[in-house]
């Protein structure tokens, strides 16, 4: 008799360590040096600046404690898509994963290399720029900057990267985190230190400066403060990344929300800190007055040590960024296994490498996705939907939190909610409040956004008459 081989399962690799680094390296990227700019136009003031700062990562890490329970109670690959599918059932898991699959895990990844890619130019002296080239995809043509074809191979390469085991994709994210965390405290402490800034900077009201870009009607009282914490918010973007990979964490129950609780706590810090420092260096009509695409920490950097450190700057972006890709590749590929391990007819995305046990075709197809979208040159405007739609999704799982603790009060949980039930409740309401906000200031991308999640449900319906293969 044959024994038939045992099903492949993914290994839990990941230590302490490696799980919180992989929230933070996904956490600092390039929002941090980007948003100051925009977020002093919206409030006019560094005070209500950085309080922005503070209330995101206020809000995040109540995401984080909420998340904390679901994940240590359900430490299952994918994260949201496990608590959803236990709280309301396989239509809300499947919306999850239908919106990670097309635009979720693709878009962020795409808009990062692209990033990557201008930054990588910047440094490099614009070598990027005589590589463009023109293709034909579905029989249209589709010219490819340079700056395009350098985004694609890096997609590529981080791809790659991610198709070896998870502990060799944790000790670089470990080693990533290192460097994001090392960069953001060394220009802090150098700005504090060298750059001859002003207190008084601080008590600068009313600093709009050119603000180009920016609405009137988001410069303000409420709405600007809502449009400051959206913009801190995409900084503190990837919190809950950990949660995607609880299958392969070690020790779950303890490790994953005590590294949740750490890594954003880090971040908060460093991030409060790291835009007190700019504004010490440069007055809020300075940072107001900044092009639309500046870095506020590069302009930082060049006051401090000179025009030629620019180039540096923008090779530390560089590296930050493509370290964030990186771990998005490898956290958000797990939404997609996670997806068609419930899904008829995607038998294929859920087959796990032979060694690794790494879902190698998720990760592969999410790539594609990503190159389509960075070809297309549509990556905005679908992150644009995707921030809408992880809002509605977070607030979600939220709720879900309430109804497993009600429906399923036997369910083992390691880790309870600290706070509970206020802390949950700021977070589900706050995000709400978010989520609404948006639809106000932008009905097309959030109305479409919504007609993409509405899409999944009669997609559901049809897929669970096909045969499982």
């Amino acid at each position: 008799m044959i024994a038939t081989p045992a099903k492949l399962t993914v290994v839990r690799s990941l230590g302490f360590a490696a799980a919180a680094s992989i929230a933070v390296a996904n956490m600092i990227g390039q929002g941090v040096f980007l948003k100051a700019r925009a977020m002093t136009c919206n409030v006019g003031s560094p005070g209500l600046m950085l309080g922005a700062w503070v209330v995101a990562g206020l809000l995040s890490l109540c995401g984080a404690l909420t998340l904390g329970e679901l994940g240590a109670a359900l430490p299952q690959s994918g994260g949201p898509y496990a608590f959803l599918r236990r709280a309301f059932g396989g239509s809300a898991a499947f919306a999850y994963g239908w919106t990670g699959l097309f635009i979720g895990s693709p878009a962020p990844v795409a808009a990062l290399a692209a990033g990557a890619a201008i930054f990588f130019n910047l440094a490099a002296g614009s070598v990027l720029d005589p590589y463009g080239f023109a293709v034909r995809l579905g029989g249209v043509p589709i010219a490819v900057a340079g700056v395009q074809f350098g985004a694609i191979a890096l997609i590529a390469i981080m791809t790659a990267i991610n198709c070896a085991p998870a502990i060799v994709n944790g000790g670089i994210a470990t080693a990533s985190a290192a460097l994001k965390i090392g960069m953001l405290a060394a220009v802090t402490l150098a700005a504090f230190a060298l750059g001859h800034g002003d207190v008084a900077h601080y008590a600068t009201s009313g600093a709009t400066g050119t603000c180009s870009g920016i609405a009137a009607s988001v410069r303000s009282g409420l709405p600007g403060f809502a449009a400051a914490l959206i913009g801190a918010l995409y900084a503190y973007n990837g919190w809950h990344s950990l949660t995607l990979v609880a299958g392969e964490v070690r020790q779950v129950g303890r490790t994953l929300p005590i590294a949740l609780i750490a890594s954003v706590s880090i971040v908060i810090i460093l991030y409060v800190a790291g835009n007190a420092a700019f504004v010490y260096v440069l007055s809020p009509v300075t940072i107001a007055s900044l092009a639309p695409n500046a870095s506020v920490g590069v302009t930082v950097v060049e006051t401090l040590f000179g025009p030629i450190w620019r180039i540096i700057a923008a090779a530390f972006l560089f590296a930050s960024v493509a370290a964030t890709l990186h771990v998005t590749i490898f956290s958000n590929a797990r939404i997609t296994y996670a997806f068609a391990e419930d899904t008829r007819g995607l038998g294929v995305l859920r087959r796990l490498s032979p060694r690794g046990h790494v879902p190698v075709n998720a990760i592969l197809i999410n790539s594609a996705f990503a190159i389509v979208l960075l070809l297309a040159g549509s990556f905005d405007t679908l992150s644009n939907y995707f921030i809408f739609n992880s809002w509605v999704f977070f607030v979600a799982t939220g709720i879900a939190m309430f109804v497993l603790r009600r429906t399923q009060p036997a369910l083992p949980r390691p880790y309870r909610t600290f706070g509970y039930p206020i802390v949950p409740a700021v977070y589900v309401a706050v995000g709400g409040w978010l989520v609404v906000q948006t639809a106000i200031s932008s009905p097309q991308a959030s109305g479409i956004g919504l007609a993409i999640l509405a899409l999944s449900f009669p997609v559901y319906y049809l897929q669970r008459r096909r045969p499982r293969v």
